[in-house]
């Protein structure tokens, strides 16, 4: 390489020079001639080799040139220290009469080039260009590859980050997924609760499958759901079914409303409350301690928007499993499913009360009307009552019962005054008025379909067991069996009340024609039923709204 082509690679990059050699003369002159050979290097000499470390330590040099024979300190030596102080620092061996072992030596630290005594001045600025631009390069690759390191770093750095953060949204969809899972299945469980409930308007009978479903989805000896007033802040009537037996849900009203207790402070505070020891607890209002008696409860609101419909209410014995968070959590999807249901089943019930309360209204007016029918449904309602529970029927049949006793001669509307109180047998013509009666009280309900077979009811009440009876002449099982209790409650009532074309019988001569009539006008079943009351029973009815 010529001293030109130096030149040229050095034209835009300076360089500090330091030649060091124990020889004025030689520093003297490969200075002067690195200055000609490249303006853009800046030599500097040392014959002190010390005094030359000294100068490495306190300046920056890109390149030491130094003799390697030297004293005190020699060059190897020299170029060591440099090194230690700089790894990049460019190193040219000036030699005269160096030993192998020095060359090698030389090699191993660093050296790049060599320049022999004599030597040639345009050989040593080409080696001198040649190792700057091997020191640069050297800088230039370091350089990379600290920004090669530096860019590994932060990608490392990145990646863990990311890794961090792919490792947070894989925990985040985790979770995600289970509350989704945990959403479907609550959106599961609403579906199947409101497929079962659908349609059921009764409220007795949503009751009944609201306890039901509650025994099937949490394991309990009894499961309860109870109706809460917000007006009377009380428990009146509840449901309470047995999971483990094939018995019914069974429908009861309290002898008093409970305004205290575990379910009405559930109901209150709209909070879930856990007893653990029934017998221990003081939560409990009386009534609820005859209910539950022993073991342990669970009891949760059923809330819908805000309001409380009622309660629900597991019951465990003491020697099962207690009750776990997660029972409560399930217990109050199930609540939260079912409150729909039950309010809009409630608030029917509230529509028909309405309207049944107005519909009596309208019977008792038709009884002011007749001075001998004064106080008659109420006690036909009384009389009627004690043979339906004898006679087992089904729930639904008792409270058609006592709804229908108190309403059978709502139909006598259509009888016009002068048969009303007529004062002596009815003509004919007026009995043929009467005798439709049964007939239009059940078309007066029959608009009305939530009172179900009510209006059979009233419109068979005056059939008899052996067909001779009226308006249709039914006969044995044709007639309901609600109306066939109604008939002796009627009947019976109707003998030991006076009449203006004849006088009252006692009630023992009344019971003795019930049981003279069973099997013919009365069905022998409801007869034994009602001869089955006790006398002094019948006698507290029969001094009763005179």
């Amino acid at each position: 390489m010529s001293t030109s082509g130096a030149e040229v690679l050095r034209s835009e990059e300076e360089s500090r020079i330091l030649v060091v050699d124990d020889e004025p003369q030689v520093v003297a002159l490969l200075a002067d001639s690195l200055r000609q050979a490249d303006p853009f290097w800046h030599v500097e000499t040392e014959t002190d080799p010390q005094r030359a470390l000294e100068r490495l330590a306190e300046e920056d040099f890109d390149c030491l040139i130094t003799d390697l024979v030297m004293s005190p300190v020699g060059g190897l030596r020299l170029a060591q220290e440099a090194r230690s102080l700089d790894e990049n620092l460019a190193l040219i061996a000036i030699t005269g009469r160096g030993t192998l072992e020095d060359s090698i030596e030389a090699m191993r630290i660093g050296f790049a080039g060599f320049l022999q005594k004599p030597f040639d001045l345009e050989e040593a600025s080409q080696a001198i260009s040649r190792t700057l631009r091997q020191r640069r390069q050297k800088e230039r690759r370091d350089l990379r590859f600290a920004e090669l390191a530096q860019a590994k770093t932060r990608l490392e750095t990145e990646h863990a980050q990311l890794s961090q953060k792919l490792d947070v949204a894989a925990h985040d969809l985790v979770l995600s997924s289970k509350r989704m899972a945990r959403q479907m299945d609550d959106l599961a469980l609403g579906a199947d609760v409101a497929r079962v409930l659908m349609g059921v308007i009764e409220l007795e009978d949503l009751l009944g499958l609201c306890a039901e479903l509650l025994g099937d989805h949490i394991h309990c000896q009894t499961s309860t759901v109870a109706l809460y007033e917000t007006r009377e802040n009380a428990v009146g009537l509840m449901v309470r079914a047995h999971p483990d037996t094939d018995d019914p849900p069974a429908l009861s009203w309290l002898r008093t409303p409970i305004d205290a207790g575990v379910m009405c402070r559930a109901a209150q505070t709209g909070k879930s409350i856990h007893v653990e020891d029934i017998e221990a607890s003081n939560l409990l209002d009386v009534q609820e301690k005859e209910l539950w008696r022993d073991g342990r409860l669970l009891v949760v609101p059923i809330r819908r928007q805000g309001l409380t419909v009622g309660a629900a209410v597991l019951h465990r014995l003491s020697n099962d499993a207690d009750f776990t968070a997660n029972d409560t959590k399930h217990l109050l999807e199930l609540a939260k499913a079912m409150a729909p249901a039950i309010q809009t089943a409630k608030l029917h019930h509230r529509q028909r009360c309405c309207i049944y309360a107005a519909i009596e209204a309208i019977a008792e007016a038709v009884e002011e009307r007749d001075v001998y029918l004064k106080g008659h449904s109420a006690r036909v309602q009384a009389y009627a009552m004690p043979i339906a529970t004898t006679l087992d029927l089904h729930q639904s049949q008792i409270g058609a019962v006592q709804i229908a006793a108190r309403l059978h001669d709502i139909g006598r509307l259509v009888i016009p005054e002068s048969a009303v109180n007529h004062p002596g047998p009815l003509t004919d013509e007026q009995w043929e008025i009467v005798r439709r009666h049964p007939d239009a009280g059940a078309d007066f309900l029959a608009p009305l379909d939530f009172f179900g077979e009510v209006g059979e009811i009233i419109r068979a009440h005056h059939e008899s067991y052996d067909g001779t009876g009226y308006p249709h002449m039914k006969a044995g099982e044709e007639i309901p069996p609600a109306a066939r209790v109604i008939a002796v409650a009627d009947a019976f009532d109707a003998m030991t009340s006076h009449r203006p074309y004849r006088g009252a019988l006692g009630i023992e001569e009344a019971r003795e024609q019930v049981r003279r009539l069973a099997g013919q006008q009365f069905d022998p079943r409801a007869a034994e039923a009602f001869l089955n009351i006790p006398p002094e029973a019948l006698a507290e009815v029969h001094a009763s709204n005179r």
